[in-house]
């Protein structure tokens, strides 16, 4: 009999002629299996509940009012203990076409942040928000809505320190590149030169954005992908290699130890233990 293939589900819960919807969070507390969004940013709030929110390789408890910011093709998974309360606003990036400094503001937030404990402004916003959304009010009106919310969520003390507007348009626009090209593209020079950038100035954006240069960046990406495939699939460790674009096993394994001190298979062992 042959093995079952497990592989990270895929959802997609804005409709296809949606380009923003805003729902309320289930009131459920049944765990979700790991899964990826494709094609739309997600941002969530909540107000109550408790329990786990795992993104990518990182477990956070969930201890409201906090909130997540979820960027394409991140894997991620609930498990509640409390029933949760508070809204989910999803989005292509397409609704920020009259707002381009708020695709640019995205990546400066945190994948988790807190919410003002005593304040109910943000939350008024978002109910508003939602009946809005409900009451199939035009895009622009709820266009507003999100580049609102999106200012005001950037503005929360747990946020990143302000960067010069040029490297926040740069790195946004390297994140960009880096999530459609990572498979193919592994070198500084290949990504300078498809921003017209040379390296020199792309590392400097880099450091001055998230304190780090380009190529930790490009590994950065690689190895959150190695482990959403290491950890939500079964996938044998040379098949995780090929999907990856490794020449061949054994150079996706250096590569993986170099980041973790870990081999995949002892990395997948210490998932179980």
């Amino acid at each position: 009999m042959e093995k079952e293939v497990k592989e990270i589900g895929k959802k997609n819960k804005i409709e296809k002629e949606l380009i923003i919807k805003v729902s309320k969070m289930k009131p459920v507390i049944k765990p979700t299996k790991p899964h990826r969004h494709e094609g739309y940013h997600e941002l969530i709030f909540l107000n109550q509940g408790s329990g786990y929110h795992v993104v990518d390789d990182i477990k956070h408890e969930v201890r409201p009012p906090v909130g997540f910011y979820l960027n394409f093709g991140q894997v991620h998974c609930w498990d509640f203990s409390k029933i949760p309360e508070g809204f989910v606003v999803m989005f292509k990036e397409e609704a920020l076409a009259k707002y381009p400094a708020a695709l640019d503001n995205l990546f400066r937030l945190h994948n988790k942040f807190n919410l003002p404990r005593q304040d109910s402004i943000l939350m008024d916003q978002l109910n508003l928000f939602y009946r809005d959304f409900k009451a199939n009010e035009p895009l622009e009106l709820l266009s507003a809505h999100l580049n609102t919310i999106i200012l005001k969520t950037l503005y929360l003390p747990a946020l990143k320190d302000q960067v010069h507007p040029s490297f926040v348009s740069e790195f946004s626009r390297l994140k960009k590149l880096l999530n459609d090209n990572y498979i193919k593209l592994r070198t500084v020079e290949e990504y300078a030169n498809l921003m017209n950038l040379s390296s020199r100035k792309l590392n400097q954006i880099c450091q001055a954005a998230a304190g780090c240069n380009t190529i930790e960046i490009i590994k950065e990406k690689l190895l959150i992908e190695s482990k959403n495939l290491l950890t939500h699939t079964n996938l044998p460790v040379n098949e995780v290699a090929y999907q990856l674009n490794f020449s061949d096993a054994s150079n996706f394994i250096k590569f993986f130890k170099s980041q973790t001190t870990l081999t995949p298979l002892e990395y997948r062992a210490r998932l179980l233990s």
